[in-house]
């Protein structure tokens, strides 16, 4: 996406940060977009700035993307005042002059549990009040198709783009074999179709895998996101179903249960709510409802994520950062006591936090995820470098609560990882070897 010269139309300071000021930008034939700027350059209504826009690659690398700061959310970046004519195309000039003509990968986002939730909500004044509804958690990987306006189409795992030839569990291969249905989807505006990928062979744990085949399990379409578009989501599953056409291995994944409403601004509402939302989590783990209904067949289930109320489609960035999961005991990466928690756990020491965060739930997502379900030395280093990121990703509140610092519980997870995998390597190894000789 390119740096184009935009005018100032408001300044305002920054509500949670003096060092920090909020401009709305505005070019013709372009959206108005908010970009958030410190004190180092100041600009008042009716200047002409160079903005870098969502997308854009700057020439020492700086890849620009959407951003939250302080509570209130940036889709560009300001790189100084120009007398260039509004609207003025300045890539050539700020931008690498070489661009890999490619796939850009969207990733779905993180979805955090509610204590994280509550935590990043603390800077916020007022505290929101939210509704919510739930849809339940498959056990499965995620996968996402893209679909370009002029009908091209690519597939995505959770972290990168795949292709038949570079598959994960054959989501590639299957979108392949159905590229006409989702080419036939293509319309003015980008579009991912986010989903799980989930079924027999997949993985063992929970009902949806006892199913006859792989199905491709939708819960959100997202459309724009390129080009410097606003990202923007369609959660409601009605007008999801109304969008699609029927496809035998395609499912739209309902709402789950009546709306609950959480105020954030009052702890023991929201002790009160947990409560009630960990007897959801526990009836869908005991038996996953939907798959019982769709498909005949009972099973446990994995757990719930909850999603704001919407009737209309919802500006991503803001919204997927209200989103919250829990998973059932059986099904946890943390151990924590209750699946909804308003607190996080609090350890004792090191020790105590390898035990919260290395489980046995959170090993095997990462086998799953960085070495596509093998167990091979070679993927070792792979496996570890998403299993440490993975836990210091999501362990930010327990830190704080224990006074540890990263530095301290790196290289002791690290380990406890480690010896895990080569243990399971190696046993599948001697099975194999055993095998073999039999």
């Amino acid at each position: 996406m390119p740096v184009i010269v935009m005018e100032v139309i408001g300044v305002e300071n920054h509500p949670n940060a003096d060092s920090l000021r909020v401009y709305q930008m505005k070019a013709p034939n372009n959206e108005e977009v908010q970009i958030i700027a410190n004190l180092e350059n100041v600009y008042e209504v009716r200047d002409r700035v160079a903005v870098a826009l969502i997308d854009s690659i700057l020439t020492d690398g700086t890849k620009i993307k959407p951003s939250s700061l302080r509570g209130l959310r940036s889709f560009g970046m300001a790189l100084g005042k120009v007398e260039d004519s509004i609207g003025t195309d300045l890539s050539e000039v700020y931008c690498q002059k070489q661009m890999v003509q490619s796939v850009q990968f969207q990733k779905w986002s993180s979805i955090e549990l509610l204590h994280n939730l509550c935590r990043s909500l603390e800077l916020i004044e007022p505290k929101p009040t939210i509704t919510y509804r739930a849809k339940i958690k498959l056990d499965g990987t995620n996968a996402g198709v893209q679909i370009f306006s002029d009908g091209k189409v690519a597939a995505q795992s959770r972290t990168q783009i795949i292709t038949p030839e570079n598959d994960n569990i054959g989501f590639a291969n299957w979108v392949h074999q159905n590229i006409e249905f989702f080419s036939n989807l293509a319309s003015s505006e980008h579009l991912i179709v986010f989903g799980e990928w989930c079924g027999k062979g997949i993985q063992k744990r929970t009902a949806i895998s006892k199913i006859d085949r792989k199905i491709f399990v939708i819960f959100a379409l997202q459309y724009g996101g390129i080009d410097g578009q606003i990202a923007t989501l369609e959660i409601c599953p009605e007008k999801i179903q109304s969008f699609l056409a029927n496809h035998p291995d395609i499912f739209i994944l309902p709402f789950y249960g009546n709306s609950i409403t959480l105020d954030f601004s009052d702890k023991e509402q929201l002790k009160t709510q947990a409560e009630i939302l960990n007897q959801k989590v526990q009836d869908v783990e005991n038996i996953d409802p939907w798959v019982k209904e769709t498909f005949g067949i009972e099973g446990i289930g994995e757990g719930l994520v909850f999603y704001p109320e919407a009737s209309n489609t919802v500006e991503r960035l803001s919204y997927v950062e209200l989103l919250f999961k829990a998973k059932g005991e059986k099904h946890q990466v943390v151990k924590t006591k209750k699946p909804v928690q308003i607190d996080p756990e609090k350890v004792k020491s090191i020790d105590g936090f390898v035990n919260l965060f290395v489980t046995q739930n959170r090993l095997e997502q990462g086998v799953t995820e960085a070495c596509n379900g093998e167990f091979n030395i070679k993927k070792m280093g792979d496996f570890l470098k998403w299993f440490v990121g993975d836990v210091k990703k999501e362990s930010t509140a327990e830190l704080e609560r224990a006074q540890l610092t990263w530095k301290e519980v790196n290289k002791p997870v690290m380990n406890a990882a480690r010896e895990w995998y080569l243990e399971r390597a190696k046993s599948i190894l001697n099975s194999f070897k055993s095998s073999a000789i039999l």
